[in-house]
């Protein structure tokens, strides 16, 4: 899958709640650094964290504009929170030769 691709998967995944399928498209060495600076490595801490975050009631993606690269797309995202609000968030993929998010960073407005 191209990055764009691999982006649009993500956020089906995740808008189901889907574990299984968001962990397959990470590498198995793959990192996620969040908004408050954390990092997030290797599918066994990717796979913990997410379903915490699911069990918790995730945000749901509305991806918007996006920028992508021969390995990484950026996407704006609406990212509705469980209490109704929104947050206005980006993702920036860096996806490895084997189609797989090596990389994710998430920033969000406002913290």
């Amino acid at each position: 899958m191209n990055p764009s691709d691999v982006a649009d998967r993500y956020f089906e995944v995740v808008r189901a709640r889907d574990i299984e399928g968001l962990i397959a498209l990470y590498a198995d060495d793959a990192t996620i650094t969040l908004p408050n600076g954390k990092v997030i490595e290797g599918a066994d801490a990717i796979r913990a964290f997410q379903t915490d975050v699911f069990n918790r009631g995730a945000p749901y993606p509305t991806p918007g504009s996006r920028v992508v690269g021969a390995q990484e797309v950026s996407v704006e995202i609406k990212a509705k929170l469980p209490d109704g609000s929104v947050r206005s968030t980006a993702n920036f993929f860096y996806v490895n030769g084997d189609g797989r998010i090596q990389r994710l960073s998430v920033y969000a407005q406002g913290g």
